[in-house]
């Protein structure tokens, strides 16, 4: 009789053992996440505070290490590392990942957002979810999109008309989209991996690019391409990634909480970027840059064309509208 108390006790001492123990418990995982940018830039910022806050708030499940500059690779060698399970996540433009997911590039088209709000709207929104769980069955696990800035053509020559481009050699992501935007208005797109391009400006294998304000001033890409002309013709977006692998190890209670604070680092970055882009264009002004405002009109008229080449890959008018319909 004794006995059996004794084992009744264990039971219930075992049992209330377990109902205080933290939600959160379970074996650690250490989670490497890259970016491309220095610690500087408003993408590692946000990434880290993500980091931050999903090491204090899991209580020791889960350690998230911030790799910047690069150091786990490009976007496309992160982005294949996390289908592989040697990368554990990251930022990776929708261009980017459109070898996987071709669809994504509905973010890509030229024009398509009347403005930032409009567009963080569209990201977060029914879209935005729709988009996200097209990555899943290629190995990506999407909490977000983060906005990098609007794209804006950048070179060692004053680029003002859509004729400005024709014959010259352009840096491009490594995207058809992409490709096929340039060659439309005459130009010779030449897809290289962010981490490269600074010398391959430097050196003369690509004459321009396009990019945003913040990274001009950032990538110090002012000292390879001093003119700048003003026109945000494409939003450049990333989607916030993790390995599949990954994300499956993790409770429900730890999935909310990476979803949680991956939303909380996408807003972060997205309004430092908002807040910084005319910051960096003065100082990009003040060392040597020459800035140019143009009339987006004739850019429009070009570009127009491949919204006909490209509506079916990216999921229809219905999914362009649905865009321009998102209030």
């Amino acid at each position: 009789m004794k006995r059996n108390l004794t084992l009744a006790a264990g039971v219930v001492a075992a049992g209330l053992l377990a109902a205080t123990a933290p939600a959160f418990a379970q074996s650690k995982i250490t989670c490497k996440f890259g970016v491309l940018g220095n610690t500087d830039f408003p993408g590692t910022i946000g990434m880290q505070r993500m980091a931050d806050r999903i090491n204090a708030e899991s209580k020791g499940a889960i350690e998230v290490q911030v790799f910047p500059n690069s150091q786990l690779g490009g976007e496309k060698e992160m982005a294949e590392g996390m289908r592989l399970g040697s990368v554990c996540g990251a930022p990776v433009n929708v261009s980017v990942l459109s070898i996987w997911v071709p669809e994504g590039q509905l973010f890509d088209m030229p024009f398509l957002f009347r403005d930032d709000n409009h567009a963080y709207r569209v990201l977060a929104g029914d879209v935005g979810k729709k988009m996200a769980a097209k990555y899943e069955p290629h190995g990506f696990k999407v909490i977000g999109f983060l906005v990098n800035g609007t794209r804006h053509p950048l070179g060692k020559f004053p680029i003002l008309t859509p004729d400005d481009i024709k014959g010259k050699k352009i840096r491009v992501l490594q995207s058809p989209l992409h490709v096929e935007l340039w060659k439309l208005l005459g130009a010779n797109p030449t897809p290289i991996a962010f981490p490269e391009v600074y010398n391959a400006m430097q050196t003369g294998v690509v004459d321009a690019m396009d990019n945003a304000k913040t990274t001009y001033w950032l990538s110090k890409f002012y000292e390879v391409g001093p003119h700048f002309t003003d026109l945000g013709h494409i939003y450049s977006i990333s989607a916030v990634g993790f390995s599949m692998n990954f994300w499956r190890r993790l409770s429900p209670e730890l999935q909310a909480l990476v979803q949680s604070a991956g939303e909380e680092g996408i807003k972060l970055q997205d309004r430092l970027i908002a807040e910084g882009d005319e910051e960096a264009m003065a100082k990009a002004v003040a060392a040597g840059a020459k800035y140019h405002k143009v009339d987006k009109a004739p850019w429009q008229k070009a570009m127009l064309p491949i919204y006909q080449n490209w509506a079916p890959k990216v999921g229809g008018m219905e999914m362009i509208k649905a865009v321009q319909d998102t209030p």
